[in-house]
């Protein structure tokens, strides 16, 4: 006896911004994130609030003079980064920077790649702003935990 093989429809995709879309337009009110607040409590985002979240962001980003810049990303995993690294894809170059890497290596890796921005967890970018002296640029400091000390992600989203 054969067993049935199972085939999940597919689309063609022409780069990212272009999965968003049709991703979103297939599972519009689908859940695509599950996470939990400061408190523990767990809520959703769904295919629609993570694409208007991009698309915000992207927005943003290009009103902040940032298109087809280098913006480096860096933090540990989040819903944040995926929207920061998503709306840096879609309308600059992203640089990925590694949150265990040495002082030595991040102030390379914006010197080297020319970053104008940055999205990162507040701790990191009070590294990065110890290194400021050593880093070739002035970057602008764009915080995915939201503290007074910096340019808030959440803020930029909810510039619409």
């Amino acid at each position: 006896m054969r067993k049935e093989i199972k085939y999940f429809e597919t689309y063609e995709v022409t780069d990212l911004k272009d999965m968003l879309i049709k991703t979103t337009n297939k599972n519009y009110n689908k859940i695509a994130f599950k996470l939990k607040d400061e408190n523990g409590k767990i809520f959703y985002k769904t295919y629609s609030e993570f694409k208007n979240d991009v698309e915000a962001l992207s927005t943003k980003l290009i009103n902040m003079g940032l298109q087809n810049k280098r913006i480096a990303v860096m933090g540990k995993n989040s819903y944040s980064w995926a929207v920061s690294y998503l709306a840096i894809v879609i309308v600059g170059i992203v640089v990925p920077i590694d949150k265990e890497a040495s002082d030595e290596n991040i102030k390379d890796f914006l010197n080297i790649s020319k970053t104008e921005a940055i999205i990162a967890d507040s701790k990191y970018l009070d590294k990065i702003f110890t290194l400021k002296n050593e880093i070739k640029k002035e970057i602008q400091l764009i915080d995915i935990q939201n503290t007074s000390k910096y340019i808030n992600l959440e803020d930029l989203m909810n510039e619409r």
